[in-house]
């Protein structure tokens, strides 16, 4: 009667595959977006060949402290007070005290690390504030708009003064 014949299935080409492979990983490492590490922008004062161990008087009236306690709430000077009034406060003060103003930070090793960031931000921007006022009025420009030189010299009226106090007698580890 009716006889079933047997056919042989084709083998697919899988010579190709490596090579299809290949190129879609190359595809995606190409159009795909990296993440960029965020963080602040500071740079380390290069390292001293022997350690300094000096202890330096400053006048309390060029000193303006800030600290954020174990349950991240912000002191400055002792009085408590809220993240937006730092860059106000800062800007006064580096604009009061010129040259000789100082910033002392002092965080909990428990604190958490948003609000330390954060008081890092705004200081950073009071300091961007008070570098564009002086800039516009001795060179009549931003200070972004300003040569190499005249940056320098608005450094040198506007120095970038902070100084961190680091506990680590606490639990909460090296910082």
């Amino acid at each position: 009667m009716f006889r079933h014949q047997l056919r042989q299935v084709p083998g697919l080409n899988t010579t190709s595959t490596a090579d299809i492979s290949f190129m879609l990983l190359i595809f995606f490492l190409v159009t795909t977006s990296m993440d960029v590490d965020k963080g602040l922008s500071r740079r380390l004062p290069p390292p001293n060949q022997r350690p300094q161990t000096e202890e330096t008087n400053v006048d309390k009236r060029h000193l303006m402290t800030l600290e954020i306690t174990a349950n991240n709430r912000l002191l400055i000077n002792r009085h408590p007070a809220q993240i937006t009034e730092i860059r106000q406060m800062a800007l006064h003060f580096i604009q009061s005290q010129g040259r000789k103003h100082l910033f002392s930070i002092s965080a909990d090793p428990n604190s958490g690390y948003d609000i330390y960031f954060q008081m890092q931000n705004e200081l950073a921007a009071a300091y961007h504030m008070a570098r564009n006022e002086y800039a516009l009025r001795r060179f009549g420009r931003r200070y972004s708009l300003c040569s190499h030189q005249q940056r320098e010299t608005i450094k040198a009226l506007c120095p970038q003064r902070i100084a961190e106090n680091y506990d680590t007698g606490k639990e909460g580890g090296d910082q």
